[in-house]
């Protein structure tokens, strides 16, 4: 048995009018820094015309079938179109590879997702596939914030948005104009299945630019409550030297590019936290521990070994993905095989 990471690119070429084409890879996880890492094709989704935006951004690994499911983002990034009210959500995106497409029912019926990037795994007593949606700027005329929804596993079943922790759930949080989580930017998501419960979960957000002028931290991870939809305060992300985490944003057409990020634990074994990078950098997350052991959420200024709201990143390797024809890798999940 190995552990295995998965991606998804975007359309491979760029042409919508024969389906979006979005190749899956798979690529060994690295046990220490170093080596390259080297994917390999294992199939591609085609989701014809039926959703509007159909890049699958959010990947996850379904702990009773150890199969991966990728859930799409709410609307094309960069552009002020109208939130698609589909959610696709396509199984068995790994090896054999077997995708199958479901559209779960908006629970309630006028529910739209916020924001314009996605993350996604599986976990819950019993077990859904949650969806974190985010929005990093306003310059797409959108509030910056993330929302967490829930997905069930029968099919198609129903989605709803998790929003207990507050106020009550406004109409504009529900149709997907305002987050829930005003101003706590996520695109990635992981959640603990080895441990009781199953409800741990930590959100990511690789960036080095601030959301809003009150945010001065950079690089976070959010602690998230599954039963409320609520982040917690932001937990710093350092190097192995203890200095600011510093990703290299992308330049020329595509400056967002390196940016965003997907998250996995892995769910065997020792327990590992990973990240990938819109670029194909793999960090391995530590120091993390103290953090999600903590009660509450306020772990901005929790103290734990590893200080008051930090954890570590180091950077594993670089997986040589093809990006070519424009394609970004966002979704991550990793399954023992």
């Amino acid at each position: 048995m190995a552990l295995y990471g998965y991606t998804i690119g975007e359309d491979r070429d760029d042409n919508d009018s024969n389906g979006k084409e979005l190749d899956v890879y798979r690529f060994l996880i690295p046990s220490a820094p170093g080596g390259t890492i080297t994917p390999t094709l294992v199939g591609t989704v085609n989701v014809a015309g039926t959703v509007t935006n159909a890049d699958l951004e959010g990947l996850g690994t379904n702990p009773s079938t150890q199969r991966v499911s990728a859930v799409n983002e709410a609307r094309a990034s960069g552009t002020t179109t109208p939130i698609d009210p589909t959610v696709t959500v396509v199984n068995n995106v790994d090896q054999p590879f077997a995708p199958a497409t479901t559209s779960p029912t908006r629970t309630p019926s006028d529910l739209r997702r916020f924001g314009f990037e996605s993350g996604a795994d599986f976990g819950g007593t019993p077990t859904a596939l949650y969806n974190i949606s985010g929005n990093p700027t306003t310059q797409n005329g959108v509030p910056v914030g993330s929302s967490l929804y829930r997905i069930t596993t029968a099919n198609p079943g129903t989605i709803s948005l998790v929003d207990t922790f507050g106020p009550a759930t406004t109409a504009a949080q529900r149709q997907g104009t305002q987050p829930t989580n005003p101003g706590k930017y996520a695109d990635g998501l992981a959640i603990d299945n080895l441990n009781p419960g199953s409800t741990r979960a930590f959100a990511s957000d690789f960036e080095n630019r601030d959301e809003i002028a009150s945010d001065n931290t950079k690089n976070n991870l959010y602690k998230v409550d599954l039963l409320t939809g609520e982040l917690s305060a932001p937990i710093v992300l350092r190097t192995p030297s203890g200095q600011a985490l510093n990703v290299t944003r992308g330049s020329g057409s595509n400056p967002e590019f390196g940016l965003d990020s997907g998250l996995a634990f892995t769910n065997s074994g020792s327990q590992r936290l990973l990240a990938l990078l819109q670029n194909g950098a793999v960090y391995e997350i530590t120091g993390y521990q103290d953090e999600l052991a903590a009660s509450g959420l306020g772990l901005g200024s929790a103290t734990g070994s590893n200080g008051a709201g930090f954890a570590t990143a180091t950077l594993l390797n670089t997986v040589n993905l093809p990006t070519a024809a424009g394609q970004e890798y966002e979704g991550f999940t990793i399954v023992n095989e």
